[in-house]
């Protein structure tokens, strides 16, 4: 029985491009991914559109198209990636082929593909669907079955084992039993893929609602021992304390490295994160020590902690919030927050820390002022320089990161008469 979806579904900007190719003498199919998520009632992020041309005769219907990948018969049209149906063979380094040939017919091209529900094409123009593995009847039982053999579609590209999990936890599939002893069988093989290829799905995964599964399956199924082996620390604590922890990529890398006590720069060196997630990830962790908030550590040079100081607990939550918001933005303070929660409850204890309730103070005495009171000083470097007849250097620096305290302790007085007030007393003190 043929099956049929409304090509009503398919966006402008793919319709046009398959149009394009189709007046070009070709027979385009949307493939993949997207079949899978229209299917299921989802929003497709990315379009794939394969077609029975080589990838040079692609570039004679889009000539201003980019090239990057066109070897495997890729060429990116936009946002859209238009492919040529293509086989491939000995994958020589556990993902690319050593060998691709192009003029396929469409079963030959699906033959390659990890799973039976990425294994389906779509006509963008009459809407029928093309499933010679059966993708449609797993999808309606959510099931998730390799095309062919599984162990062989792990050794193609082994990053496959850790795809099968990420579309289990987003997808809310179930593994067969063939499924599940290939990638305990292969799970090694995962120690031969780059670090950045694991975090693509890792990240996934990690965002995921469903994360609590997530992570449980990479540590029963035996997957975390090489990729994130920290995880097998305290696995049911790390699942728990994640379920708990907003779908931030961010605020649940620092829940798992808080949980589990790991330094960030082991995970930045393993998978090649990118700094400014490091950076946001660390200041979360160092943070979340319920003994001191905004560690001099993770703040410009001249800053003190805030939580505990010598001489107790600071007594205004306003201040500190005002202080990260400076520094930090409005979201990382809602993400300490988020953290601090997750990980208290996710270690089992009852309540809410001190830390979390001083913190949540602080955030919705913030929410109540205007940020632009103490967003920008109301005065700059250059009236820094002209109130004190000093030249650009490190005094106008010790000038304004006074100013910076004294409007975050006080955003009333964020004017620029009475800063250049407090300004000129400050500089009388000095001189």
């Amino acid at each position: 029985m043929k099956a049929y979806v409304d090509p009503g579904k398919i966006p402008f900007k793919v319709q046009a491009i398959a149009s394009a190719l189709k007046n070009s003498g070709g027979t385009p199919l949307i493939v993949g991914g997207p079949v899978r998520d229209v299917l299921l009632g989802r929003q497709p992020q990315d379009w794939d559109v394969a077609v029975d041309m080589d990838p040079q005769e692609i570039l004679q219907v889009f000539p201003g198209a980019c090239t990057v990948g066109i070897e495997l018969g890729r060429v990116s049209v936009g946002d859209v990636d238009v492919v040529s149906l293509r086989a491939e063979k000995d994958y020589r380094d556990k993902r690319h082929p050593s060998q691709v040939v192009f003029g396929v017919p469409l079963g030959k091209d699906l033959e390659r593909r990890d799973f039976t529900i990425n294994a389906m094409a779509w006509d963008p123009f009459t809407g029928e669907i093309f499933d010679p593995f059966g993708g449609l009847e797993h999808l309606e039982h959510r099931a998730l079955v390799c095309v062919g053999d599984a162990r062989e579609r792990f050794e193609e590209d082994p990053l496959r084992i850790l795809r099968a999990v990420r579309f289990r936890t987003c997808l809310g599939l179930n593994f067969d039993a063939e499924l599940v002893e290939a990638i305990r069988e292969r799970k090694g093989l995962l120690s031969r893929v780059s670090g950045e290829r694991v975090f693509a799905e890792l990240r996934r995964i990690l965002t995921s609602p469903a994360v609590c599964q997530g992570v449980t399956d990479l540590y029963e199924y035996g997957l975390s021992a090489t990729i994130l082996p920290e995880l097998d620390q305290a696995p049911h604590q790390v699942a728990a304390a994640l379920s708990l922890c907003q779908p931030d990529l961010p605020a649940r890398l620092a829940v798992l490295l808080g949980i589990t006590e790991t330094k960030p720069d082991d995970v930045q060196s393993r998978f090649n994160l990118p700094a400014s997630l490091t950076r946001q990830v660390e200041w979360l962790v160092l943070n979340c020590d319920p003994e001191l908030i905004l560690d001099k550590r993770s703040l410009p040079k001249g800053h003190s902690g805030l939580w505990k100081q010598p001489g107790g607990y600071t007594k205004d939550p306003g201040y500190m919030a005002r202080r990260i918001v400076y520094h930090w933005g409005v979201k990382q303070l809602e993400r300490l927050m988020d953290v601090k929660r997750a990980i208290w409850l996710g270690r089992g204890n009852g309540g809410l820390p001190d830390d979390f309730l001083f913190l949540s103070a602080g955030y919705w005495l913030m929410l109540q002022s205007d940020c632009q009171d103490f967003m920008t000083l109301a005065l700059d470097g250059n009236e820094i320089m002209e109130l004190l007849d000093v030249e650009q250097g490190q005094v106008v620096g010790e000038a304004l990161e006074y100013l910076e305290d004294v409007v975050l302790q006080h955003p009333e007085m964020n004017r620029k008469q009475t800063l250049s007030q407090i300004l000129l007393e400050w500089w009388s003190k000095r001189v």
